[in-house]
């Protein structure tokens, strides 16, 4: 077999062994087996395909693929919410009603794919995405938040495909030899910010401990308790939220098979601040934050302490190199030093839609950006548009 195969598996859990053994290298934490599993247990409803491609020697290259059978409705990835600016005409409850596919990761988690340990093809990875569309072609499809250097290896072999900025997710980066939050201070250029992070890790060292869990069946036991928090800051940022599903989703997070862990202000009772994130050997992902506001205060510092500084210091004794703190609130999280990652789509829209993706939405997405996150440059956002860097 010298021309690579493509076979579709049509349900995730049924994948043969086989095929995982062989595609042992995710790109990154979000494209692992674990994680693409917890996905699936995460939200039972959607069905959730495997496509991989193989040649005689084994499997290439593989990713999940997420069947939804109407527009998701979360603005994190939904199709139609992430171009809003750019359908002619707009997406109408028609469009909408559409079957949407989903490939790879989503909710601003960095996409990609599970690849073999010896390199394929680079061109088989537009293949597979092309395939995955042509047996899907009455559906809406997208390929959410890929980064820059994946956008440009898979654009050029996808000529019906828009391509366009979403968003831009946080990311710190863990000193060389660091043995705490301090020394990651020292990292940051920037006066005003190391100022900050100072001043606000000298006000946290005058408080109560944060509570630290690391045990799968500890946290599952509490995510009734934390699920409440999250639905209050979905819902505040405009994000459909209850907590039968935010406590779904906590304990699949829980259950990942990757290394759990959270971070509480408070008490485990009563709760004032929370964040959950896993980890592997080389990445902290800061997956849900939680807060409660009528329990905060006036007290300001247990938000940047769940988010980012906690999950810093965990991450710096762990050994792993960065730490994700996902889309979203940016500008809080580059003012404790976090550095802004460019993400992108790939979309397909179905011929007989009547609906096309214009140019002009990644302007706008991209001043938008700039508007909430002040320390992004003009200079630096124009390198982001997609036709321009």
């Amino acid at each position: 077999m010298h021309h690579p195969e493509i076979q579709r598996f049509t349900k995730i859990e049924e994948v043969p062994e086989s095929v995982w053994r062989d595609l042992s290298e995710p790109s990154c934490l979000f494209t692992t087996r674990d994680w693409s599993l917890t996905l699936r247990r995460s939200n039972p409803a959607v069905p959730v395909e495997f496509w991989a491609a193989r040649d005689s020697a084994g499997w290439l290259l593989g990713i999940p693929v997420h069947i939804y059978p109407e527009a998701p409705g979360r603005s994190t990835y939904d199709v139609w919410s992430l171009h809003r600016h750019d359908l002619r005409p707009p997406a109408d409850s028609l469009h909408r009603s559409r079957p949407h596919v989903l490939i790879g990761t989503r909710n601003g988690q960095r996409n990609g794919f599970l690849r073999a340990a010896r390199r394929p093809d680079p061109e088989l990875a537009g293949r597979l995405l092309r395939a995955i569309a042509d047996e899907h072609r009455t559906s809406v499809v997208g390929m959410l938040y890929l980064d820059r250097p994946l956008l440009d290896a898979v654009r050029g072999q996808l000529a019906d495909w828009h391509a366009g900025f979403v968003d831009a997710a946080a990311e710190l980066r863990v000193p060389d030899g660091g043995t705490g939050v301090e020394s990651f201070a020292d990292t940051v250029s920037d006066s005003r910010t190391r100022g900050r992070i100072r001043a606000e890790l000298r006000t946290i060292a005058g408080e109560e401990p944060a509570v630290r869990i690391d045990s799968a069946s500890e946290i599952h036991a509490l995510a009734p308790t934390l699920a409440p928090l999250l639905v209050r800051l979905n819902r505040r940022h405009g994000q459909p939220s209850d907590e039968a599903s935010m406590t779904a989703y906590i304990r699949a997070t829980a259950d990942s098979g990757l290394r759990p862990r959270l971070f509480v202000t408070g008490s485990l009772t009563e709760p004032r601040a929370f964040s959950l994130g896993v980890r592997d050997n080389r990445l902290m992902s800061v997956r849900v934050v939680g807060l409660d506001e009528d329990r905060l205060g006036n007290r300001a510092t247990d938000y940047p302490r769940v988010l980012v500084y906690e999950p810093l210091a965990y991450a710096g004794r762990a050994g792993v190199r960065a730490v994700d703190l996902g889309v979203g609130a940016l500008y809080a999280k580059m003012l404790r030093g976090a550095r802004a990652v460019p993400l992108y789509s790939l979309v397909r829209l179905p011929e007989d839609l009547g609906v096309t993706i214009a140019a002009g939405g990644e302007k706008l997405r991209l001043a938008d950006l700039r508007a909430g996150s002040p320390k992004l440059s003009e200079e630096t956002l124009l390198g982001w548009a997609v036709d321009h860097g």
